[in-house]
């Protein structure tokens, strides 16, 4: 029967078009539940919470620099990148610029630092092509510039310059002097007249990878993690076990979210006594009296965290665990990867 193991419904109050993964499959999961068992109202839902999840939370890091990219893709050219920050440049440390991560290695985005004396410089990123083409292409941008973007301050930057940046459809700006802000759009309009950069060469600019970036920790990872163990839990034990009443206080607050009395970062490293895959993700479920917990892990146990499933579990729960081996496209129930050990 299709029931939505979240929101406890059933056809025709929610439809079921789409498979929901175990771990999501931006950070490597493959295998899925069936697909009688999550809504794809739910699954729309979910997608907003793990956006944050795999973008700004203690996930973004570290899958930055070792993958998986997009669902899952462990191909260099799909590699995830993270959100555009603002960089210290190499050739002089007090120098700022717009750029990202994608595997370890800095990338610098289309840019141009302008002072109000009316010079400027062109920053980019050889791996974007032919540096001139690049300024022609951004100033064409440039002209169509409609003063919606992304605010970055940072007391790095003069007093009286600031740095506009694009990627990706989206415009970027930074400044120290807030003050400065009313007058980016008119002084860009001005700037344009004087037709910047011609009979000019430009140059690439060199970046290390010392990033300013805001990781937002909230609610949302840990609901993610939640989520990742319920999905594992209705996988071994089916639809019918987790739509028990005693998971409905955990059921709401992945839902809707609210005060979080389930969740917490164990705070420290998982310490595991067989070897497991490099960089996998882990979860593990175990029963201690009546509570009914589960203890997840990501790139090869980093930010272990605990969720209480149940407090009033009735009954007897052998020990179950998942191991997802992104980087070889591969994953197991804890049993079957020991014996891959032993054999």
């Amino acid at each position: 029967m299709k029931h939505c193991i979240y929101f406890k419904k059933t056809e025709p109050d929610v439809t079921f078009i789409s498979e929901e993964h175990i771990f999501p499959a931006g950070i490597g999961g493959i295998q899925k539940l069936p697909l009688k068992y999550v809504s794809h109202n739910c699954n729309n839902a979910f997608s907003a919470m793990e956006l944050p999840f795999m973008r700004n939370s203690l996930i973004a890091l570290p899958r930055q620099f070792y993958g998986p990219g997009k669902r899952g893709n462990l191909n260099p050219k799909n590699a995830t990148k993270s959100s555009v920050s603002l960089m210290n440049g190499v050739n002089d440390p007090k120098s700022i610029e717009f750029g990202y991560i994608s595997l370890g290695q800095p990338y610098s985005i289309p840019q141009l630092k302008f002072k109000l004396n009316g010079t400027c410089h062109f920053t980019s990123d050889s791996s974007l092509g032919d540096v001139n083409k690049q300024t022609s292409d951004f100033i064409k941008l440039l002209e169509k510039f409609k003063g919606k973007y992304k605010l970055f301050e940072n007391e790095q930057l003069s007093q009286h310059e600031f740095i506009v940046g694009y990627s990706e459809n989206n415009w970027y700006v930074a400044l120290s002097n807030t003050d400065l802000e009313n007058e980016v759009s008119s002084f860009i309009e001005k700037f344009l007249e004087q037709k910047p950069f011609e009979n000019q060469s430009a140059n690439f600019g060199t970046i290390q990878p010392n990033v300013i970036q805001t990781i937002q920790f909230d609610d949302r990872y840990y609901r993610v993690c939640a989520k990742i163990i319920f999905n594992y839990l209705a996988f071994v034990k089916g639809q019918a076990f987790v739509l028990e009443n005693c998971f409905d206080p955990l059921r709401e607050w992945i839902v809707n979210g609210g005060e979080n009395k389930f969740a917490g970062l164990l705070g420290k490293e998982a310490s595991y006594s067989i070897p497991f895959p490099e960089l996998s993700h882990n979860l593990f479920i175990i029963q201690d009296k009546k509570v009914l917990k589960g203890i997840i892990s990501f790139y090869g146990g980093a930010f272990e965290t605990q969720v209480n499933l149940c407090d009033d579990f009735e009954g007897y729960f052998e020990m179950d665990g998942f191991i997802c081996d992104w980087k070889n496209r591969k994953e197991f129930r804890f049993d079957d990867y020991v014996n891959t050990l032993t054999h």
